[in-house]
Parts: structure tokens; sequence; C-alpha cells
């Protein structure tokens, strides 16, 4: 097949480290596979010598009376390339898809990496907007994946005749399995500093308990309320972005993830393939992961007390728990499941 992979930013993140792996694997498989995206070296840098990379500069996350010259540009670029199929990726860029592929007769797949109208830190009327665009992408896709149950509602309720299929991302385990905690308790939070992902729960929690400590990889918009935090509290390490995540992980002895609105984190899979615990919010697919291991993994939403006690309840579980997560990641996530189930869906939309 000939597949065109799209994307609103190349920087570091997890739906970039989703494209990357597949676009890989496709080429391995003798499929012919280019990448278009808004810019950013990252994802650039991992398929490099695997697929051609197209940039598109006005491609970028928020709306804007720009993104009618970005369809503009896309739907030429597309029509250029003639895929057999368009496989799109993030908001932005699985509307204006839809939008091409309904133009010009090329089917499109769109992977949900997390509907942003669940985000409650988005404004009514952004969230109002996403929810129409989404509900008309949905019924112009030839097939959509989603990464959780609540999204693949969404998409089924949509109206949508598309093949609709839930595809969890997955990872490899680390074969040693889990591990022992060490004598001090340390927490890690690894991320984008972004709204949606928590951080101002995890620095609340931090400041209630001096006797813990919060090692926090990662950076963004956030880094100035992190950087004046971590100058008032003693416990709190601001590593800055790492790329060793494997290095990370042995310096911890359990992950937290207080978002407000997630899909489903590769940070999450990787902890528990590394067999550490995870504690998180009732997000995305995070209820349906950490609920097959115990519920009382789970927080409540902006809730740093319940973050606290979903860490205390780790400590005092802490084997079972960290053998449960491992074995759940190890079974039921797995890299090579998660490729051959998508190429599955890219090749059904192409012959429907």
């Amino acid at each position: 097949m000939r597949i065109v992979e799209v994307i609103t930013g190349g920087e570091q993140g997890g739906a970039q480290r989703h494209v990357a792996e597949l676009v890989t694997y496709l080429a391995r498989q003798g499929h012919e596979v280019r990448v278009i995206h808004g810019g950013g070296k990252w994802l650039t840098q991992a398929v490099d010598g695997v697929a051609d990379i197209y940039y598109l500069p006005h491609l970028r996350r928020e709306i804007s009376v720009r993104d009618v010259r970005t369809l503009w540009a896309l739907g030429r670029l597309i029509g250029d390339l003639n895929p057999d199929v368009i496989h799109a990726h993030s908001s932005k860029a699985g509307i204006l898809c839809r939008l091409v592929g309904w133009q010009v007769k090329i089917p499109v797949v769109y992977t949900v990496h997390g509907f942003v109208f669940f985000d409650p830190t988005r404004s009514i009327w952004s969230r109002g907007l996403y929810r129409l665009l989404e509900t008309w992408g949905a019924r112009h896709s030839r097939g959509i994946i989603t990464l959780s149950d609540l999204d693949m509602e969404f998409a089924q309720k949509a109206g949508t005749r598309a093949v609709v299929r839930k595809i969890p991302n997955g990872v490899s385990v680390r074969p040693e399995g889990p591990r022992l905690p060490s004598a001090r308790r340390n927490i890690g939070f690894i991320g984008r500093f972004t709204a949606e992902k928590g951080l101002d729960v995890v620095t609340t929690a931090a400041a209630m308990t001096p006797g813990w400590r919060w090692l926090i990889a990662g950076d963004g918009g956030l880094s100035r309320d992190l950087e004046r935090t971590r100058r008032q509290l003693s416990n709190v390490e601001w590593l800055g972005w790492v790329d060793d995540t494997e290095q990370f992980f042995r310096d911890v002895d359990i992950i937290v993830q207080p978002s407000y609105k997630e899909g489903l984190p590769y940070t999450v899979l990787d902890a528990m393939g590394w067999g550490l615990p995870v504690v998180a919010t009732p997000v995305g697919a995070l209820p349906e992961i950490l609920g097959q291991v115990d519920r009382r993994l789970l927080c409540p939403v902006g809730d740093a007390q319940g973050l606290i006690k979903a860490v205390a309840f780790v400590f005092d579980n802490y084997g079972s728990l960290a053998r449960a997560c491992y074995e759940l990641v190890k079974v039921r996530y797995d890299l090579d499941i998660q490729l051959k189930r998508t190429i599955e869906t890219l090749t059904l939309a192409v012959q429907a």
C-alpha cells in the first residue's frame, strides 16, 4: 500500500512515538510510507531513512484562519502523493485530512489519541466546536482507531459507517520484571508541562508530603511554575526533559499520572512494563488499564489528597501491585499486536 501518515506536530510526544513506531513497521512490511507534519525535529529524526518527510509549517494545534491555507496545501500535497489511504493523527490533522479525503475520494483512517472535547481545561466554546467537528469527521472516515472505550463509544454514536476499532498502544517490557522499592518513597512524574497533565496536582501533593521525594521530568509551558515550586520545596527535584527514561524508571518507585484528559499515555505503559506501579486519574483509557489491577490505583481528578492516599496504598501493597502491573502490560499491551491490528485496519479501509 501507499500510505500517508499525517500528524499536527513533529515534536516529541506520545502520538509522535506512535507514528514513528508504526512508520518503521509499515516500511519493514514493504509498504510505501510518507509522513506529513507541521514541524519539529524529533519525528523527522525518528523516521530518517525510513520514510520521506513533508512539512506544512502552518499545521498547528490551535484553530486559526491559516487553516484555510493549510487545507489547500495539504490537499495539493496529498493529490501529488496519491496514496491508497490517508492515516491521520491528532485532532487538527484528523479534521483536515478527512476534509481532503472527502474532496479527493481517498479513504481516511483516523487514530484518536484522546478527543480534546473531553478535556475540562479547555473552554466550553473550544470543546463544543471540536465535538461538532469530530462528529462530522467520524461520518467522513473510512476507519477510526481509538485507544479507549470512552473514545470508541463516542465514535460509534456519531453515526459513522466507518470501521471502528479499539487498538491500545503497546510497549516492550523489562525482561527482569518488577523490583523492590527503595528505602525512601520516590514518586515520579514525567510528561509535558501542560495544563491537562495535572502537574498542579503533583506539586500540591508534594507540598503536603515533605517526607516523600518527588522527581519530576519534562518541560513545557508551565516550567516557570515548577521552578518556583522547586525553590520552595526541598523534596521536589526537577530533572528537565529526559531522553533516558530507563534511568528515570530506575530512580523512582511509583509513577503518578494525575491528568485531566488523556488518551492512553505511553508513560503509564512503559512504567508498568518496568514493573512500576502507577497511580492515575480515571480519564481516557486509564481506568480500563488500572482497573484491571486495582481500582484503588485511581484517584479523583484534581484531588491532591486523593493522589496521596492512592500512593500510600501502593507502598503498603507494593510487591503484589508491581507484579500485577507488569504482567498486565506483558500480556495485553504488546507492541507487535498493536502494529499488526493497525495494518489490518488500514487494509480494510482500502478494500472497503
